[in-house]
């Protein structure tokens, strides 16, 4: 069969497009997922780009012409397609080739709606557990909380430590926007133990001390120190440490809502017994006793001092004073306690002395009446100290028994024996401006016989004599005894064997010339 070739090319440029078109739809582009345009979406009659569309802000929508041969869009793109996302109102333009290579063009405008701005108030809000909060969203029509709640206020009571909760709200022009709030819970723990003071071989016994608004799952103890919470659980543990020293003790504790444990290590301390002893000075009745307490340990502290002294007195400081009234030996206690609980006692005996007694006369052995003592001008005074002691002070200075006063003061004797001093004895010397009367001073008896009393011959007025020439003669005026230098000292002997008795003449010459003359009675 024959068919004519002039209609069928008439009918062949209508064959070709409904072929390229099926060709471009078949193994054309693919369009790409976009932005769903919100309705309700205004339709405006309009050419082969379609009524003019509405979108929110910072919605992308995508723009076609239909098949042709060239493109040229107004964004300077030559595809078939755009995907525009413009902020404000725009236009948008675009001139084809048409198969038909024919040039069409056309325009759409873009409407661009704002979002609504929400806000939700409070937005961070920090509660303890068990407390609640009321949020409130603003800024649109619709509102949506991300719970399904409907409405722009939600009520809520979290327990998780950090919370965020988004509502998302459109406007009365369909555009939606979103907002978050967070909303923590403070859980708090601390953790800590006490535990009580321990001596070594005592037991130490803990208690747990933890502060928390959270719930406890768990308490684990590590009582040796290796890092590894397996030595029990609870609130409460014991342990016997094998000796004394300081060690490192943790606790963990494990809470609900945390993701973290709660750890914490104190140093525990298991006390030694104090080694102590104490020492004192001096060792006189009536006076003030210095006692002083000695301690050693190695580890812990010492927290009391307790003393007893036997006198009727305590103390509870370290380093005491305190008087014993008698003379005699009273057993001191010195018990010591330390922050371990270690206690350790010790009693030493403490023997008081009596204190020496003193008492001053003259020389002669005479008392003294009346105080203060006269003296005479160009004269002395001999004092002598009587009691049971080792040595003597005269105003501060070591001396003997006696002291010479030539001028006018103050003498103060003590006396001392075994570390204890006596009661001072204060002696007052005024001078007189009258002369004195040798014959008054001039000792006329000797008595060589050792009992302290006239044992030498003495001239109390000497020293205002010096340098003298001391004389003495027997009654038929043999001279035994002569001296430039004499120190009061003759007992009544010549060459070194005593004299016998009877009277003797004396001859004192003094510097100025001054001569006195008299008797001495020698008595053995």
């Amino acid at each position: 069969m024959k068919y004519p070739i002039k209609p069928l090319l008439r009918w062949l440029p209508l064959f070709l497009l409904m072929v390229l078109g099926s060709y471009a739809t078949s193994y054309g582009e693919t369009k790409p997922q976009l932005h769903p345009v919100h309705d309700p979406v205004k339709k405006i009659v309009d050419g082969f780009l379609g009524p003019d569309l509405t979108i929110c802000k910072n919605d992308t929508v995508r723009l076609e012409a239909p098949l042709a041969t060239e493109y040229f869009w107004s964004t300077g793109s030559n595809n078939r397609f755009i995907d525009v996302h413009p902020t404000d109102t725009t236009q948008y333009w675009v001139r084809i080739k048409n198969l038909l290579n024919i040039e069409e063009s056309d325009t759409l405008n873009v409407n661009v709606n704002p979002r609504p701005t929400i806000a939700i108030t409070p937005n961070y809000t920090a509660l303890l557990p068990g407390e609640a909060v009321l949020l409130t969203a603003t800024g649109a029509a619709v509102y949506v909380w991300d719970n399904g709640t409907i409405g722009n206020q939600l009520f809520v009571e979290p327990s998780f430590p950090e919370n965020f909760y988004t509502v998302t709200g459109t406007s009365s022009l369909g555009c939606a926007s979103k907002a978050t709030a967070q909303v923590d819970v403070n859980y708090t723990t601390i953790a800590a133990f006490e535990y009580t003071p321990s001596c070594f071989g005592e037991t130490t016994f803990f208690e747990t001390k933890i502060l928390t608004n959270d719930t406890i799952q768990s308490i684990s103890w590590d009582l040796d120190h290796d890092l590894m919470f397996d030595d029990g659980t609870g609130s409460s543990q014991q342990f016997d440490f094998e000796n004394p020293g300081e060690y490192l003790v943790g606790i963990k504790v494990i809470t609900k809502h945390s993701t973290e444990a709660h750890i914490k290590y104190l140093p525990v301390i298991v006390g030694d017994q104090p080694i102590i002893s104490f020492t004192y000075s001096p060792t006189c009745s009536q006076v003030p006793i210095q006692f002083i307490g000695k301690a050693f340990l190695t580890y812990g502290n010492i927290e009391s001092w307790a003393w007893t002294f036997g006198n009727g007195r305590t103390s509870d400081i370290q380093n005491p004073v305190t008087t014993f009234a008698q003379s005699g030996v009273f057993p001191v206690t010195l018990t010591v306690t330390t922050t371990t609980g270690c206690i350790t006692e010790v009693t030493g005996n403490f023997t008081s002395s009596p204190k020496p007694n003193l008492n001053v006369g003259l020389a002669d052995g005479s008392q003294i009446i009346e105080l203060p003592l006269v003296l005479f001008r160009n004269d002395t005074i001999r004092l002598r100290a009587y009691g049971t002691f080792d040595s003597l002070k005269w105003n501060q200075q070591i001396g003997n028994d006696r002291l010479t006063v030539v001028r006018p003061g103050n003498y103060t004797a003590v006396a001392y024996r075994d570390g204890c001093s006596s009661n001072p004895v204060n002696i007052g010397v005024v001078k007189s401006e009258f002369p004195f009367d040798p014959s008054l001073k001039i000792q006329n008896i000797l008595t060589p016989n050792g009992d302290g009393f006239n044992d030498t011959w003495e001239i109390s007025m000497l020293n205002a004599l010096r340098p003298a020439i001391v004389s003495i003669y027997t009654r038929s005026g043999m001279l035994v005894y002569s001296t430039t230098n004499y120190q009061n000292d003759w007992k009544g002997n010549y060459e070194n064997n005593p004299l016998p008795e009877g009277s003797y003449f004396y001859i004192i010459k003094g510097a100025e010339g001054e001569i006195y003359k008299g008797t001495i009675t020698l008595l053995r």
